[in-house]
């Protein structure tokens, strides 16, 4: 059942509109504003299908929850703000053993 290649007949006036509807889409295609538009809408779509992609990737994460960790840059330049390395609790408790005897001594010696 090949029906293209079997001839249709249809009435002259019928087959004028045809003839007109199909000079008219080729003068269409061969201007150059519709080239243009038809370039920018090209253009425009592919602009919104991305849009709309990147904002689908965009929900899927957990922004507040990426905005409140540090990212390596950040703590590498709070690291580089100190002068001396930091210390361990044992150091800490030492320090604070020797300032208070020595804040102890000082108030002995007010006395």
């Amino acid at each position: 059942m090949d029906g293209l290649n079997e001839p249709v007949t249809i009435p002259r006036a019928e087959y004028q509109l045809l003839l007109l509807d199909a000079g008219a889409w080729r003068l269409l295609n061969t201007s150059p504003h519709v080239a243009e538009i038809l370039s920018e809408w090209i253009e425009w779509a592919h602009r919104k299908d991305m849009s709309e992609s990147t904002a689908e990737m965009a929900r899927m994460v957990d922004w507040r929850r990426e905005a409140s960790v540090p990212t390596y840059a950040v703590l590498r330049e709070r690291r580089s703000h100190y002068e001396r390395a930091p210390r361990t609790p044992e150091q800490i408790r030492a320090e604070t053993a020797w300032s208070w005897a020595r804040v102890e001594r000082a108030l002995k010696g007010a006395a």
